[in-house]
């Protein structure tokens, strides 16, 4: 045959029985990844982690992950992306709240830091700390007060926004008295 299969009436090698015994354990490992994912985006972490946990053999699940990787049909990276545009579809929040989310959520550093770059731009993320501001003022009754001005900055750095810019949205957004 020229397949490496063994001719008809031959014996199996242990060493075929153990490559299409890890065949089959990757393609039931596969068949659990789609089904994770069917249900929600997880990091890769959290999918190997599930796929160990029901006693697959860890070369089986992580050769499944990467060829999944290198096909492009699934990575850290695809999930970041998405996590990223549901948290700005949400709430308005900074950059260091997307690291920090994506990190916690057991998504490599350098593909948080990459991808939050990437997706919330310079200008995009004062946008959206001139909107979260502008709605945190509106809950404030005394904006003339320097306590107020210090409770939208700390706001601000706590969804994510880092502390100068926080301090120059707080600032320009803050409400006019009548009298000023």
């Amino acid at each position: 045959f020229g397949t490496g299969l063994p001719e008809p009436g031959e014996g199996v090698s242990e060493q075929l029985l153990a490559d299409l015994g890890l065949a089959a354990e990757r393609k039931k490992v596969a068949r659990l990844v789609f089904a994770v994912l069917d249900r929600r985006l997880q990091p890769v972490a959290r999918i190997r982690a599930k796929a160990l946990d029901k006693g697959f053999k860890p070369e089986a699940v992580d050769a499944v992950l990467e060829q999944m990787a290198d096909r492009g049909l699934y990575s850290d990276r695809h999930f970041a992306e998405a996590y990223c545009r549901d948290a700005l579809a949400r709430t308005p929040v900074g950059r260091r709240y997307l690291v920090g989310k994506l990190t916690r959520l057991q998504v490599p550093s350098g593909v948080a830091n990459q991808v939050a770059g990437e997706i919330l731009e310079r200008k995009m993320e004062e946008d959206l700390a001139v909107k979260a501001a502008t709605a945190r003022w509106r809950r404030i009754s005394d904006p003339a007060d320097q306590k107020s001005l210090a409770r939208v900055v700390r706001f601000l750095q706590g969804r994510g926004f880092d502390a100068g810019l926080a301090n120059r949205t707080a600032c320009r957004t803050r409400p006019r008295g009548e009298d000023e």
